[in-house]
Order: structure tokens, then sequence, then C-alpha cells
């Protein structure tokens, strides 16, 4: 288990895909991310394949996050050594001419996929192939990624509780009164009853937004009737979330990556989608500026709370949080948890 999902894995669920990152991130240099405890090094072939290979190198131990690329290949910046694409030591500059290279000297390399604009990484404790798909995102029909208002964003805490905040329907007008806006107290914030559809890796939710003293981006953007504007939640197994809002005819997604780090710190990294200013440069510029500035602060908000949450790590079964029927998409995500991971 350590090996490949690191000594913190249990219980992390284990033979599935992560989305660890947009697309934008990964070129030709090697970029490290940190994952389960494990360093993990991604760059691209020349033909745009996404490679992903464990960062520590086989010879002794070094960290490859500020090595290159050399003929497609992976270079440690201790002593030179050579990873091809699949993770085998392919050249080793100090071998003698009377020596081969050792059948040792590998790195795992993990299974990679581009979807939806993510990078997704294929996380097996018995290094099975993968076995599953990567379910479908309908609220994306019609809307283009827009990697300009991408954010990434670390939380001191369990990435269950990030998950959790990400879906959680009715905090945002008591947290985000900066970015978002503030409560009206002439709104009733009682929250209807609303239907969970599930799947066997997601589940969806659609309900109201209920904040109407808005700010800054919401402002601009959530104009319209009850009918017209709503937001939606979907949760892909075991990491992403997508938020989206409805305003009219045009639609906005935050595709949350939510990457367990360690134990107890999580970095969530973000792509946007939208349905609206494809075609006009400046004013697409100017609407990713404002997104990645309310992201940010969005997520500064977000820390203060639930970085103090306890217990950090969300309990699938047995909890004694007192939830109510406003909380049915947390109950969801517990019961889905809970399922895929046996918890007893």
């Amino acid at each position: 288990m350590s090996t490949i999902l690191g000594d913190i894995a249990k219980p992390y669920p284990d033979d599935c895909w992560y989305a660890l990152a947009p697309v934008a991130l990964i070129g030709k240099s090697p970029v490290s991310f940190e994952f389960l405890g494990n360093e993990i090094i991604l760059h691209r072939l020349p033909n745009g394949t996404a490679v992903a290979l464990a960062g520590r190198c086989a010879h002794r131990g070094c960290s490859m996050a500020k090595g290159w690329i050399t003929a497609d290949r992976l270079v440690c910046p201790y002593h030179g050594w050579q990873y091809d694409q699949h993770g085998i030591c392919a050249h080793i500059p100090s071998l003698r001419q009377s020596e081969v290279i050792p059948s040792q000297a590998k790195v795992h390399s993990y299974p990679v996929l581009e979807r939806h604009g993510l990078i997704w990484l294929w996380a097996s404790s018995s290094e099975s192939s993968p076995s599953d798909n990567i379910p479908d995102i309908p609220e994306l029909i019609g809307q283009q990624i827009h990697s300009g208002g991408d954010i990434s964003f670390t939380y001191d805490t369990h990435y269950t509780r990030t998950l959790e905040n990400g879906i959680d329907p009715t905090h945002a007008a008591f947290v985000h009164g900066k970015s978002i806006g503030r409560v009206d107290p002439n709104v009733d914030l009682s929250l209807g009853p609303y239907e969970i559809v599930e799947s066997h890796n997601s589940f969806y939710a659609r309900m109201p937004i209920k904040v109407k003293k808005l700010n800054g981006l919401a402002k601009f953007v959530l104009k319209g009737d009850a009918d017209s504007v709503y937001k939606e939640y979907r949760y892909i197994f075991p990491n992403l979330v997508i938020s989206t809002i409805h305003f009219g005819k045009f639609s906005l997604s935050a595709l949350q990556a939510h990457v367990p780090e360690s134990a107890f710190k999580t970095t969530v990294r973000v792509t946007n989608a939208r349905s609206f200013l494809h075609k006009t440069p400046l004013l697409s510029q100017w609407f990713d500026g404002v997104s990645s500035r309310t992201g940010v602060q969005i997520s500064t908000e977000d820390s203060a709370v639930i970085s103090y949450q306890l217990p950090p790590q969300v309990a699938f079964k047995g909890s004694h949080e007192v939830l109510v029927r406003s909380d049915e998409i947390l109950i969801a995500f517990r019961r889905m948890m809970h399922g895929r991971l046996s918890v007893v």
C-alpha cells in the first residue's frame, strides 16, 4: 500500500481515478505534486501525452522536482539518472562500461487520463490497471473550459472536510459575505426539499440560490428570477466537486479537484467552464481575472472555518454531528464514501 498510495493511504479510496490538476498546469517541463504522502512528477511528451512518475529517484531517494527533460526522459538533478515514460531508468551517466542498468532501477509510473479539463491519476495499492470510467458531466454541455481563472488553494485539514464544504448548500450566506454577498435579513434562508440523483460513481442535486445582497462576480452574473437562477452540485468519486450556477441562459461551473496531500493537508485545484464570453478575448480575460480573485477570496473565507473543524476527518458512519434535512447532500456523500470504503 505505502509504495503507491503513501503511508497514510488508509482509509483513502483505492483503485480509482483521482482528479489531480487542471490540464493547463502540465507542460513539457516537470511539475511536482504531493499526493497521499508521495511526490509525483508530471510532464508531457513531444506528442502531448501526459506522463506521471513517482518523484523520488530509485538511486538515492532524491526529489526529482528540480529535474529536467532530456530526450523525453525525466532527469534526476542529483546524479543525472534518466527515466523514460514507463518509469524505467534508461541511462546512468556514471555507469561503467562493464555494468548494465540494474533491473531495480525504476520508479512507479501512474496511468493518466485527460478529461473535463483535468488530469486524472489512477491510484492503486495493488498496481491494478484502470478498471473504471470517469463519469460524464452533463452540466458542461454547451460550456468551454477557461484556464485563465484557474486557482490552487491549500487547506490544513483532511480532504473529506474540504469535499463536504464544496457541496455544502447552506453556508455561503454566512461565510462568504465579502466574496459573494451579505445575508439579506428579509430573505427566507430555509432550504426546501431537493432530490439527490445517485449513480455508481457520482451524485447530483439542484437547489435555489438564497444570497440576495450580492458582491463582485456574483453581482455581475446572478441576474434573473427564481426559476432561472439556481445552483447545481455534482460529486464524482473520489475527489471531484462540480459547482454550477445558472443565471438565465448562461451557466458557470467550477471544477474542484480536492487532492489529499497528507493526512491533514489538502490542495484544491480549480478550473472553470462557462457558456459565455468565448469570442470576446478582452472581456474573457477580464472575467477570468475576476473569477480567479473571487475564487481565492472564497477559499480564504472557507479555510478560516473548516481548518478548525473537529474531528478533522469526516466520520462516514457513527458521527456525533447533528444533521438536518437540508444536509441531505452531505448524507449522500457520507453514504457513498462509506459504501465504497466499506468503513465499519
